[in-house]
């Protein structure tokens, strides 16, 4: 058998930088709320006062537009950058949804 040469771990590779993706995934949930106006959905709504979930939309980052140096980057930056590549899935839940 011919010597092979070796093979070197990856990680191993002292010319290699630790870079860090991120890849957003959001998950929004819909729920109706009987009101008799909008400020008063909203705050019905922040008390937990409606109803069964009629509607689920995912959003899953398949490609990134961004790099980091370090894991700690700014919450507000990484929840504010542009998502160009995606998937959704939007689920309906039996629910009757009433007619405007």
């Amino acid at each position: 058998m011919k010597d092979r040469p070796k093979l070197t771990l990856v990680s191993d590779n002292p010319d290699l930088n630790t870079y860090y993706v991120p890849f957003t995934s959001i998950e929004v949930d819909i729920h109706p709320v009987k009101a008799r106006s909008y400020d008063e959905a909203l705050i019905k709504a922040g008390e937990g006062r409606m109803e069964k979930i009629v509607r689920r939309v995912k959003l899953e980052e398949t490609r990134s537009n961004d790099v980091y140096m370090n894991p700690d980057m700014d919450t507000t930056t990484l929840f504010a950058r542009q998502i160009d590549h995606f998937e959704l899935d939007i689920k309906d839940y039996d629910y009757p949804i009433p007619s405007a």
